[in-house]
This record gives C-alpha cells, sequence and structure tokens, in this order.
C-alpha cells in the first residue's frame, strides 16, 4: 500500500475544488437546446424553438416594437423579458412581479413606478398566444407567475387613457405560435 501525505491530499483536494469553480457552467441560467456559446435571445420571432417576445410601445410613441426570440425554458414571462435584453422594472410594491417599466417607457417623469399605475398615465398589459388559440389572450396572471411554453408567444402592450366602457387592444403584431418538436 502506498503512503500518501495528508497534506498532499488535502492540497490537491482544494485546488481541484477551486478550479472546479471557474470551469463548471452555471447550469440554472443555461438555456435547454442551445449551446453555452450561442446567444440566447435573437431579433425576430422563433421559428422552431423558444418563446416569441412582442412588446408594442403603443398607439401615443413612434418607438418600433420589439420582436425577440428567446430561447429558455422554465422561465416566467418576468425572466423572458429579462433574458431577451430588456430593461423591466416593477414597483415599489412589487419589484419583481408587476411590470411597471419596459425599456424606460413610460419614462420616469410620466411614471414614478412607486405604486402601481393607473390606465390615466398608461399601464403595461400581458398578452400571450399558444398553439391552437386564435389570436391575443389577455393572461389572467401576471409576469412573475406565468410561465410560458416552447412556441408560445409573449405580448406585452402600452396602453393609457382607456376608458371603462373599452375593451383592451392587443399588440400590433400578429402572434404565430406554433407546437415545438
Amino acid at each position: 500500500m502506498i503512503k500518501v501525505p495528508f497534506r498532499a491530499v488535502l492540497v490537491s483536494l482544494i485546488a481541484i475544488v477551486a478550479v472546479g469553480g471557474f470551469v463548471v457552467p452555471n447550469l440554472q441560467n443555461e438555456p435547454s437546446k442551445t449551446n453555452s456559446n450561442q446567444n440566447v435571445a435573437t431579433n425576430g420571432p422563433c421559428t422552431k424553438h423558444g418563446i416569441t417576445l412582442i412588446v408594442d410601445f403603443g398607439k401615443e410613441t413612434n418607438l418600433v416594437p420589439i420582436r425577440k426570440c428567446v430561447v429558455a425554458e422554465g422561465l416566467s414571462g418576468w425572466k423572458v423579458l429579462q433574458q431577451a435584453g430588456l430593461q423591466v422594472s416593477g414597483t415599489a410594491e412589487y419589484p419583481n412581479s408587476f411590470v411597471c417599466r419596459i425599456n424606460d417607457w413610460p419614462s420616469q417623469k410620466v411614471e414614478d413606478c412607486a405604486g402601481t399605475p393607473g390606465m390615466v398615465g398608461g399601464s403595461w398589459v400581458y398578452f400571450y398566444s399558444k398553439p391552437g388559440s386564435n389570436g391575443w389572450l389577455l393572461s389572467p396572471v401576471g409576469a412573475a407567475t406565468r410561465k410560458p411554453i416552447c412556441g408560445e408567444v409573449e405580448g406585452w402592450l402600452f396602453v393609457n387613457r382607456l376608458a371603462d366602457d373599452q375593451k383592451f387592444a392587443s399588440p400590433k403584431i400578429n402572434p404565430n405560435p406554433f407546437s415545438c418538436r
């Protein structure tokens, strides 16, 4: 039997653990079906795999709607916005669940996000579309709760000055959900 000094074994184990911390990927954030060298969000809608994200800034602005393909699974609607590289802000009351601002819209001057925004100043409305649905559906839950699946389309529309008797409009861009294989 070969005798190995305890100190040599201990130093070797510490070195292995230290090096492992640098080389082991962060599997918690790694999307499935992608290579770690690939981007997880690309411009344009998804066609074969992923969740399409559409952000429509509404009628009262000339900001161009955003379309992204986010290739990840098990994310909340909030995380899909973040994974797409968008800046998303909540309210003081609901900092990680109620979407108050996307990519600095509306501006801090219009909405301070201290409380839940009302329709007078404007608010983001959350939609989705899934394979087999006919167009946009109004989400019954918030972005922190909803977990879209592959092939679905997430939609955000900024609306303001909406009378109580009017129905919500939907994003200008039609969703094209599909079934992932």
